[in-house]
């Protein structure tokens, strides 16, 4: 098969690219050899579904305590960073289950149901070429996820199913974005973009997924373990300008600007002007095309990490996903100039924010508003985002 000079061009980066995915997913494997009972976020869900077998969830939610739990269960001399349980009681149902299997194991079984979930959702984003999904699993911010056994896989897949079956299967996609629930920070902007969107069935769909959870979690652990959770969400909330970790992790426009040293009140409310802009700029382009288009999922998928104040690097496989697609249809439509150079850096961002080190949280929103303005740019004024194919197995 002959290259295009286009593909030629691509070819050496993409290759080093390639590598060091290698090389991150090789890291994780031997993470998975080696590691034992140690610490990563998982580590965290799996202590507070441990303790959710003898305690009450609200008690889980006392810092202090569920740090002391913590670390009774590690096998490992390392101090713990300490870490509260700051997730909303309807998440709590959902790692229970693991706290019932050994650390090892949950942690296999976490990733990995979340992983092919992962997979899943974004072959159905990129059909008919749904063999690129594939690269999904070398990319940055997947192996990320999966040294940390956090979340991201999962809520990106939720999200990309919602947004990508919204057009064609209303309610299906309108209970994937009522799920994000179990992460409210990543759920508020695509719930309020499904209730601009007027999708009748879709918004009923999320409603009724969001009211049974928060009933089920009102059933198991109580109407106190709400009140709880709000209040250690305020102790956690007000930390967060002077926490370290947080600022060079952080993917979001409120933690670039704490970095780079606006006050706190002022980062916040730049961010709410900021929450404001992406939404009004989805609308835009969904007045544009409506729904039913690539370019309406691709900005709808990048948009919440704007319009959020906290994410981190581990949230970011839903921009990878992003970056498949975009480069999926840049094939069909051709690249402009500087698109795939910005494609590629939101595809190594996270590399990009361990690099970078103290500029981290900095980086991220630089890199994430570049791509949602190329973003932006392909559905306001090229209109060559071409609609969603219909699914076949």
């Amino acid at each position: 098969m002959q290259l295009t000079i286009q593909e030629r061009k691509l070819l050496v980066p993409a290759l080093i690219v390639l590598a060091v995915s290698c090389a991150m997913l090789g890291a994780y494997i031997y993470f998975l050899a080696h590691a034992g009972n140690t610490f990563n976020d998982f580590f965290v869900f799996w202590s507070a579904a441990r303790e959710l077998q003898r305690q009450p969830l609200s008690q889980i939610y006392n810092a202090a305590d569920f740090q002391e739990f913590m670390r009774s269960l590690a096998l490992t001399s390392v101090p713990l960073i300490p870490h509260p349980f700051v997730y909303p009681p309807v998440a709590a149902l959902l790692f229970f289950p693991f706290g019932l299997l050994p650390f090892y194991t949950g942690l296999l079984l976490w990733n990995g149901l979340s992983l092919t979930l992962y997979l899943i959702a974004v072959r159905y984003a990129l059909r008919p070429r749904t063999q690129m999904a594939l690269l999904a699993l070398l990319a940055p911010a997947t192996v990320v996820n999966l040294l940390f056994g956090q979340t991201g896989l999962l809520t990106s897949a939720l999200t990309l199913f919602g947004f990508s079956l919204l057009p064609k299967q209303p309610v299906r996609g309108g209970i994937m974005l009522g799920l994000l629930v179990i992460k409210p920070q990543l759920a508020l902007l695509p719930l309020l973009i499904l209730l601009i969107s007027r999708k009748r069935s879709a918004i009923i769909a999320a409603a009724a997924t969001v009211l049974l959870l928060v009933a089920a979690s009102l059933l198991a652990f109580g109407a106190d373990s709400w009140q709880v959770w709000l209040d250690s969400l305020r102790h956690f909330s007000g930390g967060l300008p002077s926490s370290g970790t947080h600022l060079s992790h952080g993917a979001t426009i409120y933690f670039g600007l704490l970095g780079i040293g606006v006050n706190a009140h002022a980062a916040l409310a730049l961010q709410g002007v900021a929450s404001v802009a992406v939404l009004w700029s989805i609308l835009r382009v969904m007045h544009r095309h409506g729904g039913a288009t690539s370019a309406t999922v691709m900005i709808c998928l990048v948009g919440p990490f704007l319009a959020s104040p906290y994410a981190l690097i581990y949230d970011l496989p839903i921009v990878s996903a992003a970056c498949l697609m975009l480069f999926n249809e840049g094939q069909r439509t051709s690249f402009r100039d500087g698109e795939l150079l910005v494609i590629t850096a939101a595809w190594c961002l996270p590399l990009l924010v361990f690099v970078a080190s103290g500029q981290a949280g900095t980086v991220a929103p630089i890199v994430l508003c570049a791509f949602f303005v190329l973003l932006l740019r392909r559905g306001l004024v090229s209109g060559s985002a071409p609609p969603l194919q219909p699914y076949t197995a």
